[in-house]
């Protein structure tokens, strides 16, 4: 099983990013295949709305790698901030980037963070339509923290709540059982 794990977060130090890495360590104890795609280390250019029909053509190399790994992944998880009351921008810069109907028949996990309070929830329903538009399925289950969800250390921060880590380990019991 083929796991696709994307970070819309481009902090330097960041909860999502935190909370996905976590998420991808139970993957892989499940023996899945995992890419972890992180929009801050491999950004991909602003939407050319020429190549929205066939992104394959794009010229842009980074592109074609991102809609090829979409394409070939089985379960999606979609990691984004809370900024602004929504997903992030790069976030949706990247799913812009994809062809319409992209997550045809691909079932879509949604995590987030909401810094200092349990609002991450706010930013789901709105990749939920967008997931829905791209003719995708998203999971039941979602995963939504703040910032006393996490320690911090000088370069990272780590998923520390009991409740929020069986929260990801049913999100990762119920696509795996989608797939099956």
């Amino acid at each position: 099983m083929k796991v696709l794990l994307i970070c819309g977060s481009v902090s330097k130090k960041s909860h999502t990013n935190a909370l996905l890495h976590y998420v991808e360590e139970l993957f892989l104890k499940e023996s899945s295949e995992v890419l972890f795609w992180d929009l801050k280390t491999k950004p991909l250019p602003i939407i050319l709305p020429e190549y929205h029909k066939d992104p394959t053509q794009h010229p842009d190399r980074v592109v074609r790698e991102f809609v090829e790994e979409v394409e070939k992944s089985q379960i999606i998880i979609l990691g984004s901030p809370l900024y602004h009351g929504s997903y992030s921008g790069v976030l949706k810069n990247a799913l812009d980037n994809l062809r319409w109907d992209a997550l045809r028949d691909k079932w879509i996990g949604l995590v987030g963070n909401a810094g200092g309070s349990r609002a991450s929830h706010v930013e789901h329903p709105h990749l939920r339509q967008v997931v829905n538009t791209l003719v995708g399925y998203t999971a039941q289950t979602q995963v939504g923290t703040c910032g006393d969800d996490y320690s911090e250390s000088p370069d990272k921060y780590v998923l520390v709540n009991d409740d929020i880590k069986q929260r990801c380990h049913r999100l990762v019991s119920e696509l795996i059982g989608l797939i099956k």
